[in-house]
């Protein structure tokens, strides 16, 4: 019984932290251009994390088919370069860009905050769209 309550305790505070996907994009650029006749679009930043018990088994994590929303998915690993790349490639025909340029991705663990047993990873892409 005391083990069934200490899960379900834990399963309500993962529920306070849930993962999130975000993407955020910036478009004043004052008429500079980039690389010489390059005009930028937008800068996009994307960033997607999750937490991991023992920073192997997903427990929960953003949801990039939703963005910006407070979705998540429950033991699913969707903390991926792919779906980052996803998320820019979708940025960059919403915002009617043709090319990338400054593509830059950095994966952090921390686990320290739980003595290691609880991880959270993030994973945070940044590029320049241009015309």
């Amino acid at each position: 019984m005391r083990t069934v309550r200490q899960l379900t305790i834990a399963l309500a505070l993962l529920g306070m932290v849930p993962g999130c996907a975000t993407v955020q994009t910036a478009k004043r650029f004052a008429g500079v251009p980039v690389d010489g006749a390059s005009q930028p679009v937008a800068t996009v930043a994307v960033e997607n994390y999750g937490y991991y018990l023992f920073g192997t088994i997903p427990l929960i994590a953003g949801a990039p088919a939703y963005p910006n929303a407070d979705t998540c998915r429950l033991f699913q690993d969707t903390v991926t370069l792919q779906n980052n790349l996803t998320m820019i490639a979708q940025t960059v025909k919403a915002e009617n860009g043709k090319k990338l340029a400054n593509l830059k991705t950095t994966e952090e663990w921390t686990g320290s905050f739980s003595l290691w047993i609880l991880w959270r990873k993030t994973l945070a892409t940044t590029a320049l769209i241009t015309e």
